[in-house]
């Protein structure tokens, strides 16, 4: 129901009935309205999502409140607070549990923020924070502190652990530490673009018209100048160029290496297209294991023909693209500008000047010095080489070997339950250790079915002793690269299989159904493959495979170029939705691990399999009560039936399981702001 009259109206009724809750988010107040302050009884009060430059003094009055909130409006457009400072008297609020000034422009925090010693939550995110005073370490019942986004010397590892205030303060406060100064640089692109090539110019200036194609990963590092010397420990800054093999097959183990808190290169072929370079499957591919790293778009080749793409339009789109250059590695054109470029980006990446404790740098040097002579320690040595260093505490430990794994110093997978027990890895000798096999002609040549006699014949090097080789197939069972035939005997490489698509049956009248991508990495079908091989039914090809459960088959295939998959489900009608229904959870898992590619599900009419219908528009109308609706097929207008569709796809009662119904709250509204008053039991209830 509309609220009709006036916000000072409304806060002086608030005030006469001795409201304990009163919200007043969202209504563009530039000042704090002082009579809110006589409201004694207020325990919960919210202005956030206002225009307030400053907090009064009078705030000290209101003695009962529990939870202040002045924050950002999450239901409007830039509706943000801007504060630049905290009156002295918001120590007095001594009361305060939950205080959130998130989305403001607070430069400075005062020293009585340490008196709130019933604070719980606090909310300090997207501010303008460059230090901390020691007294909030006073605040012994803090559960929750959030303090990203600010120009803090704190890395994003450690802000993270919102829920545990005390690691994110001890860090602040540890009293020794040095700068960073140091970044990963991964070079991606298609095979034969340029990239090491461009590599070695950066690095040494010079060009091997018969540089090999990159077999693997080569990881070189190359020192830049630290514009920041005065200010820190170091004249120069250190590159790890992560340079990454363009071979199709390599693409699939890529995001197990392709990390955030990074620059990237995306090297093009300047001779051709927009499209064979693959730009947006790569950047898209960025963007989903980079995160919002940025990207520096590298034309080569230019001796032989311009760089032609569309550079306003990928800028307009993706974000993250810092530049694009055109460059030649043969005759070095544009070189400098590279170099000059690549510098200038890195100075300017905050968490290559992070402040790091000197204990966490003696554990990376003993680790880079181990590096040299051994090729992987266990991660209970990590452990240990950690405690003797004094890095005690566990968070501080996976923080530290988060930020090796980022930095391409060692590899490792702590937040992949599949591969965190594997230990800490030398990147170049397992990542090359897996390609040896995926580049095996032996292997191609068999099919795609590796046989641990193998094994000896393509892994045959001092540094894959034959004690390690299955270690390297466990990896790759580990990338989903390869799944067991034989336990620990012989193994299928779903992606070195026959590419020939054999003979699978007729399959009309199947249900059917699919997945429509944005782009489609060839890895999805690969993955997929791995997951269903217990289901797997006589006939597997490179692209596609035939599955068996129960009384039905499946048909699942994939077309690369038209970036969809397609499933087929023929047999028992009562159960052949329980085989879709597996597959669908298969792929979903599949698509969450790669969150900028887009899987948009579709359904095929069962008498017109050409046309095709969006699943999710299917099941929005089911809840909008749309049981049927018009549409176009063989130049005819005819009804299609909702619920036929979806009970194709799916059971009714299963649909309606997976809704979630939602209790919402209507409250009035002044100037289309939102206002709630009343006690803090009526307003949860």
């Amino acid at each position: 129901m509309a609220i009709e009259k006036d916000l000072k109206t409304i806060i002086e009724e608030a005030k006469q009935q001795e409201k304990t809750v009163l919200y007043l988010f969202g209504n563009k107040l530039e000042s704090f309205p002082l009579i809110v302050t006589e409201i004694i009884s207020l325990e919960d009060l919210n202005l956030g999502g206002n225009q307030l430059t400053e907090l009064p003094s009078e705030i000290s009055k209101l003695i009962n409140l529990k939870k202040l909130d002045l924050g950002w409006d999450p239901t409007g457009d830039n509706r943000f607070n801007k504060l630049v400072v905290l009156p002295p008297e918001i120590g007095l609020l001594t009361n305060l549990e939950f205080l959130n000034l998130s989305h403001n422009k607070i430069n400075n925090l005062p020293p009585e923020i340490g008196q709130l010693k019933n604070l719980q939550s606090l909310y300090l995110d997207k501010n303008r924070l460059s230090k901390l005073p020691v007294e909030i370490r006073s605040l012994a019942n803090l559960k929750y502190l959030d303090l990203r986004d600010n120009p803090l010397p704190i890395p994003p590892e450690i802000l993270s652990k919102t829920k545990e205030p005390q690691i994110i303060l001890d860090y602040y406060f540890s009293l020794s530490k040095k700068c960073l100064n140091e970044v990963k640089i991964l070079v991606v692109g298609q095979g034969s673009v340029g990239k090491t090539s461009i590599i070695q110019r950066l690095t040494s200036n010079s060009f091997n018209s018969n540089e090999n194609k990159t077999e693997g990963i080569s990881i070189k590092q190359w020192i830049v100048k630290n514009k920041l010397e005065t200010q820190n420990q170091s004249p120069n800054i250190r590159l790890n160029l992560w340079d990454f093999g363009g071979q199709e097959i390599m693409h699939a183990t890529h995001q197990f290496f392709l990390t955030k808190r990074s620059l990237y290169l995306l090297v093009l072929d300047s001779r051709l297209t927009q499209e064979e370079n693959r730009v947006e499957y790569w950047l898209k591919i960025i963007q989903s294991f980079g995160g919002e790293s940025p990207v520096l778009i590298v034309g080569n080749k230019i001796d032989e023909h311009p760089l032609d793409i569309d550079r306003t339009g990928l800028q307009m789109k993706y974000s993250n693209i810092v530049g694009v250059l055109e460059s030649s590695a043969a005759t070095g054109a544009g070189i400098e500008e590279l170099k000059t470029t690549i510098t200038e980006l890195v100075n300017n990446l905050p968490h290559v000047h992070d402040l790091l404790p000197e204990t966490w740098f003696t554990v990376k040097t003993k680790l880079e010095e181990q590096g040299k002579e051994f090729n992987f320690i266990t991660h209970d040595k990590y452990l240990d080489l950690c405690i003797e260093n004094e890095v005690t505490d566990e968070t501080s430990q996976g923080t530290l070997i988060g930020f090796l794994h980022d930095l391409g110093v060692v590899l490792h997978f702590q937040d992949d339950p599949r591969l965190e027990a594997l230990g800490i890895l030398n990147p170049q000798w397992v990542t090359n250790g897996v390609y040896k096999i995926l580049n095996s002609h032996a292997l191609f040549q068999n099919k795609g079915v590796l046989e641990s006699s193998m094994l000896d014949e393509t892994l045959n090097y001092p540094e894959y002793p034959s004690n390690k080789r299955l270690f390297i197939v466990d990896m790759m069972r580990k990338f989903e690269l390869c799944y067991d035939i034989d336990p620990d005997k012989t193994f299928l490489v779903p992606d070195l299989l026959p590419k020939d698509e054999p003979f699978t049956g007729e399959w009309d009248g199947a249900l059917a159904f699919q997945y429509h991508f944005n782009i489609l990495p060839s890895s999805i079908i690969t993955r997929f493959i791995v997951r269903m091989n217990v289901f797997i039914y006589k006939t597997i090809w490179r692209t596609g495979v035939i599955l068996k459960k129960g009384g039905n088959t499946a048909l699942v295939k994939a077309d690369v170029e038209d970036k969809k998959v397609s499933i087929w489900v023929n047999g028992d009608e009562t159960t052949r939705r329980d085989l879709l229904s597996a597959i669908r959870v298969e792929f979903d898992g599949i698509h969450k691990t790669i969150v900028k590619i887009d899987a948009v599900e579709k359904v095929p009419h069962p008498s017109y399999p050409e046309v095709i219908f969006d699943y999710k528009e299917l099941i929005q109308f089911e809840r909008d009560g749309i049981t049927e609706f018009p549409k176009s097929i063989n130049g005819k207008s005819t009804m299609v039936s909702v619920r036929q569709l979806l009970n194709g796809v799916e059971r009714e009662t299963d649909r309606r399981r997976g809704r979630i119904t939602t209790n919402v709250i209507i409250h009035g509204n002044v100037d289309g702001s939102t206002i709630i008053t009343g006690d803090e039991n009526e307003v949860k209830s």
